[in-house]
């Protein structure tokens, strides 16, 4: 291990993204908007924008993020989040932003959302397929007064299961048969 001189290291305020916040509102800010054209969606990475939290991810290797899409299926929603991203900030008009591919434009917006847990299996080509893994993810955009006053819906603090039961028991299959197979190897005689 080398020797660090601790002196000349800039202590970060983030955590590298171990740890998630609370289910919650919150003011977020976006801090980088990447737009998928072919799938039809940007995606808006976004950080912690006041109070106590502020700037938990911005060391972050893999901040949080939420989608804007513009498939017809989406656009009520995305017109509410449009909504909400002109609310919090004044003379800010997203939907020409929107309209004109300006993405750059919503880099630094502030909004109001609740904050939930979202519950899901690790894909085929993670480090621990089948495993379940926990994420902090956007509930819902809320307005201004909503957020100030905690006049949102409790339940939307309720975390989104999307687990795949069938991937958690392959996943439990495989360590059971790895420990057998320890557990065979050390029972079977040494010749030495």
């Amino acid at each position: 291990m080398p020797k660090m001189n601790w002196n000349d290291v800039e202590e970060s305020k983030g955590n590298g993204g171990g740890f998630d916040i609370e289910p919650g509102a919150y003011t977020l800010v976006i801090t980088k908007a990447e737009a998928h054209p072919d799938r039809e969606y940007v995606r808006l990475y976004w950080d912690v924008a006041e109070g106590e939290q502020k700037g938990k991810y911005e060391d972050s290797q893999y901040p949080p993020s939420d989608i804007m899409s513009w498939k017809q299926t989406a656009l009520g929603i995305t017109k509410r989040k449009l909504h909400m991203l002109a609310e919090f900030n004044e003379g800010f008009k997203p939907s020409v932003a929107f309209d004109n591919d300006d993405w750059d434009a919503f880099v630094g917006k502030r909004f109001g959302a609740v904050v939930r847990n979202r519950l899901y299996t690790a894909g085929p080509n993670s480090k621990n397929p089948g495993a379940d893994r926990k994420a902090v993810e956007v509930a819902a955009y809320i307005d201004p007064d909503e957020l100030k006053g905690g006049t949102w819906s409790k339940k939307l603090m309720e975390p989104r299961d999307q687990r795949d039961p069938q991937a958690k028991a392959a996943a439990e299959q495989r360590e059971m048969l790895d420990a057998g197979a320890a557990t065979d190897i050390a029972d079977e005689d040494i010749p030495f």
